[in-house]
């Protein structure tokens, strides 16, 4: 080989190293979720969560002045804007500086992508980042937490169809305070109005509430196998669900007066995924019994009707 085509190559060579050590390339990485851009960034943008989804850190580490440290790993958010956040993960050995950005699914308003970009020297590009790698560890990891019911809501929720159609139903407005008092008193009349008129109590009970105030409006009913005629004016009433329309659902156990909080989140979970409301939302007793104070333990199930 002779020399001027030593000389090239080396040339060539010296061009590709210069190259490499002296510009910087900017890299993306997106992922898509199953949630309205508004949602997503409501979502995203919540820093006490920030410990659930980015790598390296976990949920023994806590979020303070803008700021995930883990032993000597930390994570700065340094920008917030509408749809956009801005970090500085750093260690004693380097740092990488990194934005997330929330954007909409052209052709659906249900769906929405978290785009990763970052800035980084070209021959990182060739033989690797550990911070680019976590940043998009932390962005996958993001999409499993925002697709995870139980972590997002606080529960498993689930579909189902109707099964359960037919019932006997009463309503009364009571004081908070006889709250227990009335439940039991609004179920025992519809068993014995079942039974008196050999209706079928099948067992199923199912119920809701709300409050205006210090009023408490009660709504109740009882699973019957039997259409029963029922004159205008009667304080029970016949009533029928569509047979196989949808419900949300989840199971929920603990303290009564906590419900409220499985009601929260299957309304969460119904507006994230566009879910039309049908009928209002109820409770169905899983465990034996009715007319439980607010402080009791319960095992009930709780449905949302929706299209």
């Amino acid at each position: 080989m002779n020399r001027s085509i030593l000389i090239l190559i080396s040339l060539i060579l010296l061009a590709f190293l210069v190259y490499i050590l002296s510009g910087n390339t900017e890299k993306t990485y997106a992922v898509k979720v199953d949630l309205p851009v508004l949602r997503a960034m409501e979502y995203f943008s919540d820093s006490t969560q920030l410990n659930q989804w980015m790598v390296p850190f976990d949920s023994s580490t806590s979020y303070h002045q803008d700021k995930l440290v883990k032993g000597e790993d930390s994570l700065t958010l340094t920008k917030f804007s509408a749809f956009q956040m801005s970090f500085r993960r750093s260690d004693p050995r380097g740092y990488l500086n990194y934005s997330i950005d929330v954007v909409p699914q052209k052709d659906s308003a249900f769906n929405s992508f978290f785009v990763l970009k970052y800035s980084i020297p070209r021959w990182q590009n060739i033989f690797g980042n550990r911070f680019a790698k976590q940043a998009e560890a932390s962005i996958d990891s993001l999409k499993m937490f925002l697709s995870n019911p139980e972590r997002l809501y606080g529960f498993t929720i689930t579909g189902e169809q109707v099964t359960d159609t037919a019932f006997l139903f009463a309503s009364r407005q009571i004081r908070k305070a006889d709250f227990a008092e009335e439940t039991k008193a609004i179920f025992d009349m519809l068993i014995s109005e079942a039974d008196n008129r050999d209706a079928g109590y099948n067992g199923v009970r199912i119920f809701h509430y709300q409050d205006t105030d210090s009023i408490r409006h009660i709504y109740a009913g009882i699973g019957i196998i039997k259409k029963i005629p029922l004159k205008e004016g009667e304080k029970i009433s016949y009533k029928l669900m569509p047979y196989q329309k949808n419900l949300l659902v989840l199971d929920y156990q603990g303290r009564y007066k906590d419900i409220t909080r499985a009601y929260s989140a299957l309304e969460k979970f119904r507006a994230d995924f566009g879910f039309i409301t049908m009928a209002i939302p109820f409770h169905k007793y899983l465990d034996p019994g009715y007319g439980f104070e607010d402080s009791a333990k319960v095992h009930v199930k709780v449905c949302y009707p929706v299209f």
